[in-house]
C-alpha cells in the first residue's frame, strides 16, 4: 500500500487587499466626521437662529412692557391730580359753606339785637345750647341774652337755669349754678346794653338722666319784665350741635 504525501503548501500573499480596506476604513471615517461636523454646524446654527430670535421677542416685550408702565404711570397721575383737584374743591366747598352757615347765624343774631323803633324794652333768650365734651356726664353750655329797645338803656337782672330729670324713678331739679365746674354757686347776672354770653361747664351727677331744661330771666330793670322758657334736653343739645 502506497500512502502519498501532499507535503507543503505554499500560498501567495497580497497586501493590496489589506490596505484596501484600511483605507475604506478611514475615508468611512472621515465621512462620518464631516456628515457629523456638518450636521453640529447645522444644529449649532439653528439654536443661534432661535436664539436671536427669542432675544429680539424679549427686548420687544421689554419695549411694550416699558411702555405700558410709563402710560400706567401717566394714568395713575392724571388720577391722582384729579383726585386731588376734587378733594380740594370739596375742601373749599365746605368752607364757604360753613362760612355762609356762620353769616348766617350771625344775621340772625344781629337781627335779634336790632329792634324795630318804638319796641318796648325786653330781655330776649336769644340762644341755650349744650354740648357734650368727651367726658362722662360733663356738658359745655353757652347761653345768649339779648335786649330790644332803646339801645342806650342797659339792663340788669339775674338768669337761672334749672334742669329736670329722672333720678330711681323720681323727678329731680338741679340749678345749673350748682353744677358749674368752675364758680359753683355764683348766680348768673346779667348787665348789657345790646347782648350778654354765658358760658361755662357743667358735670351731671350718676344716674341722673335729664329730659328739659327751664331758663328763668328776671330783670331787675324797671318795666322789663320777667319770663321763663323750657326746652326739652334733646332740643338743647341738637342746638349746640
Amino acid at each position: 500500500m502506497t500512502t502519498s504525501h501532499r507535503g507543503f503548501q505554499v500560498r501567495q500573499h497580497k497586501p493590496w487587499k489589506l490596505w484596501a480596506a484600511l483605507g475604506l476604513i478611514v475615508i468611512l471615517l472621515a465621512l462620518f466626521f464631516y456628515l457629523g461636523r456638518s450636521y453640529q454646524g447645522y444644529e449649532l446654527r439653528h439654536l443661534q437662529l432661535e436664539r436671536e430670535t427669542l432675544v429680539s421677542r424679549i427686548a420687544d416685550l421689554e419695549t411694550r412692557n416699558s411702555g405700558l408702565v410709563q402710560k400706567n404711570a401717566h394714568l395713575e397721575g392724571s388720577s391722582r391730580i384729579e383726585r386731588d383737584a376734587y378733594e380740594l374743591a370739596s375742601q373749599e366747598l365746605a368752607k364757604l359753606q360753613q362760612q355762609l352757615l356762620a353769616q348766617k347765624e350771625e344775621l340772625v343774631f344781629y337781627r335779634g339785637i336790632v329792634s324795630p323803633q318804638g319796641a318796648a324794652l325786653a330781655v330776649n333768650l336769644q340762644s341755650f345750647e349744650l354740648r357734650p365734651k368727651g367726658v362722662a356726664n360733663q356738658y359745655s353750655y353757652k347761653m345768649i341774652l339779648t335786649k330790644s329797645g332803646k339801645s342806650t338803656t342797659k339792663v340788669r337782672g339775674g338768669a337761672n337755669v334749672v334742669i329736670r330729670g329722672d333720678n330711681s324713678g323720681a323727678v329731680k331739679e338741679l340749678k345749673m349754678t350748682d353744677l358749674r365746674l368752675e364758680n359753683p354757686g355764683k348766680a348768673n347776672k346779667f348787665a348789657f346794653r345790646y347782648f350778654q354770653v354765658f358760658e361755662g361747664d357743667i358735670v351731671l351727677p350718676e344716674g341722673f338722666e335729664p329730659f328739659e331744661v327751664e331758663i328763668g330771666i328776671k330783670p331787675t330793670t324797671k318795666k322789663v319784665k320777667s319770663f321763663s322758657e323750657t326746652r326739652s334736653w334733646t332740643q338743647v343739645l341738637s342746638e349746640g350741635v
